[in-house]
């Protein structure tokens, strides 16, 4: 029932004890021989744990008028080489109450302590969930998206804490044990701020801070605290834009940022680098036209033209023209498509499609015919570049071979020439299909297995195609998920 440590133990005072008892049967036989006793020198038993962090000693009891000393036991311990961390009290302590049998611990090492790396505290938040919140009715709430984090002139916007140096443990017999060393972080890369007392950071201006990879970044932002409308002008900002009130119809707002308005957003045009947040909504009369590289989140949209290279989050997509090369998410209680064409590359999920009028509302997903089209045909140009420059290649040579045949210079040659701008000029065309490929068959992969959900029910009049694939609802369908099986769209509950 001993454990392993303890069974070792038992084991040596045992043997300890035995020992004792012979020593003191040779004794006795000894002296009834008449012969001289013989003198022996009792030595503690020293054992090391086997990292070297700690030693333990074991006096074995002494024969008849033997003692131990001091000396005898650092002697004993420097034979073992347990130089470090040896506790004097606990070696008089053994002495003076006669341990005999017993490991005590006399010696214990040091144990490394870890540095510590430099780091920053940040005073900002730039790690924005962009999903709005559901409300526990089942309906989204926009006002919940926050798009920017914004900053005042003389802000502190991070303070750096120093490395903390780490100490070199040591085991009894004196080894050192290297502890890890704490790292200094680089300086605060990027633009908009200043380094102040070696370890605080301040904004230079107000505006928009992000982290854009390692950097972080204070750009301006235009804030427009009432309505843009004819009087006060388009705006055309390098930054992002935010509007407390409303955008009249014919303004045209572009920002290289993100567009943020609150409220109604009328037949007007948007255009932004990044994302764009409508916490009303917008009504487009067909004449508002909405683009983005990023993604949008918006109450609703009627009567637009939207084309978005991220995800879509709305509640109501009314009569709307959409190109979303992500996915559209529609997924609060009153989620729903009616009317227009709805192409989502990655995807559809809504809550309701169509509406009990049977208006054609048609939905798409995954990649268009017209991209596979595209596909092909840039794929047949780029073969037809590489071919057209390796022939170029080949008549650029020959002028070379001549001029070292003939030994006259043919740089100025206007074949030669000719050969060269059209070179120049198909070079970087193929360039431009070459990407425009890579990109193409990026979006073909991401929009593989792309589907339409539709969490609540679709209405007889919606139309349903999956890349190349249509299907028309004739008939009401609940809950359902459509999807391509080979030639077909069918059906399956909703996951």
């Amino acid at each position: 029932g001993y454990s392993s440590a303890a069974s070792d133990v038992y084991k040596r005072q045992v043997l300890y004890k035995i020992r004792n008892i012979l020593r003191y049967y040779i004794y006795i036989h000894q002296k009834e021989l008449g012969s001289t006793p013989m003198v022996t020198e009792e030595k503690p038993i020293v054992r090391m744990t086997a990292d070297s962090m700690e030693a333990y000693v074991m006096l074995i009891t002494p024969d008849d008028g033997g003692e131990y000393t001091i000396e005898s036991l650092q002697k004993a311990l420097d034979d073992r080489g347990v130089k470090y961390g040896i506790d004097e009290a606990a070696l008089t302590e053994l002495i003076d109450e006669k341990k005999y049998g017993v490991e005590t611990l006399v010696a214990q090492g040091t144990e490394p302590v870890d540095g510590k790396d430099g780091y920053y505290d940040y005073n900002f938040n730039c790690n924005f969930d962009k999903k709005p919140l559901m409300r526990p009715d089942g309906t989204v709430d926009y006002w919940s998206v926050k798009s920017i984090e914004s900053v005042v002139q003389d802000q502190v916007i991070a303070e750096y804490h120093p490395c903390v140096e780490g100490m070199d443990g040591k085991t009894v017999t004196g080894k050192p044990i290297p502890a890890k060393r704490g790292r200094e972080q680089l300086p605060l890369k990027g633009k908009g701020f200043e380094r102040r007392d070696d370890n605080t950071y301040v904004a230079l201006m107000s505006g928009k801070i992000e982290t854009q990879n390692d950097r972080v970044v204070i750009l301006p932002v235009h804030e427009l605290s009432g309505n843009a409308d004819l009087s006060s002008g388009n705006i055309d900002f390098h930054g992002d834009v935010v509007i407390h009130g409303s955008v009249e119809s014919g303004v045209i707002v572009k920002a290289s940022g993100t567009i943020t308005v609150d409220g109604i957003v009328e037949a007007c045009t948007l255009e932004a680098g990044k994302d764009i947040i409508l916490r009303s909504g917008m009504l487009g009369g067909n004449k508002a036209s909405v683009k983005t590289k990023g993604s949008i989140t918006a109450k609703f949209f009627e009567f637009t033209r939207i084309e978005c290279a991220g995800d879509i989050r709305a509640d109501v997509l009314m009569d709307c023209q959409v190109q979303c090369f992500g996915k559209i998410i529609m997924n609060g209680k009153r989620g729903s498509i009616i009317g227009g064409l709805t192409h989502g590359v990655c995807g559809i999920e809504v809550t309701t499609l169509g509406n009990d009028a049977e208006k054609k509302t048609v939905i798409m997903a995954g990649a268009s015919p017209e991209g596979y089209a595209k596909l092909r045909q840039l794929e047949k140009t780029i073969q037809e570049l590489s071919q057209g420059l390796a022939q170029i290649e080949e008549g650029l040579r020959k002028f070379e071979e001549l001029e070292k045949a003939r030994g006259v210079s043919y740089k100025d040659d206007p074949r030669r020439v000719t050969l060269l701008r059209i070179k120049i000029r198909d070079t970087a065309t193929l360039a431009h299909s070459k990407e425009e490929a890579k990109q193409l068959r990026n979006l073909i992969e991401s929009a593989s297995g792309a589907c339409v959900t539709v969490l609540r029910g679709t209405y007889p009049g919606a139309v349903i195609q999956i890349e190349d694939t249509k299907l028309l609802v004739q008939n009401y369908v609940k809950a359902a998920e459509f999807y391509k099986l080979q030639d077909k769209i069918k059906t399956r509950e909703c996951s």
